[in-house]
């Protein structure tokens, strides 16, 4: 009987006290926008290969090496069309995380996908198959962050026979 008397006294003084004997600071959402925007203190996201370069080379060497694998695994596919076709179609490329990569949007100004079958799943599964890479570190948190970004990919079809 005697613990359940000082439990109760205990919930007692927490609930009329409540949250008042925690301090608490308000945030503006300017600071939390400012806190939160990139800078170049940010480590970018980056793949193995990068490391051993400084920051902004790694960035360099991060997109060579991405848009290298996208545009081998599109190179080893053949695109036919009813009329030739060499446009650019901008992709929009999630990397969690994790490190892991995932289409966003499209930006497809000439229609291609309309005239080029399977085209778009061919797009989202070489991009859902790209290496698992380093995240992006928000360096004055020390925390990995989602990023994303836009890169052309160069599209090319020969006409049907």
């Amino acid at each position: 009987m005697q613990i359940f008397k000082r439990i109760s006294i205990a919930y007692i003084i927490i609930f009329m006290f409540g949250c008042s004997l925690f301090d608490t600071k308000k945030v503006s959402d300017e600071e939390i926008r400012i806190a939160s925007s990139w800078t170049n203190n940010d480590q970018p996201p980056s793949f193995e290969e990068c490391n051993e370069l400084d920051t902004s080379n790694q960035k360099e060497c991060f997109e060579e090496l991405l848009l290298k694998a996208i545009h081998s695994s599109l190179k080893s596919l053949s695109f036919e069309s009813s009329e030739p076709i060499s446009s650019i179609i901008d992709v929009e490329i999630k990397i969690d995380e994790n490190g892991l990569f995932s289409l966003v949007n499209f930006s497809d100004p000439d229609h291609v996908f309309k005239k080029i079958v399977n085209l778009k799943d061919e797009i989202i599964t070489i991009v859902n198959s790209l290496p698992k890479a380093l995240p992006a570190i928000k360096t004055n948190t020390g925390f990995y962050v989602n990023v994303k970004f836009t890169i052309p990919v160069e599209i090319e079809a020969s006409l049907t026979k």
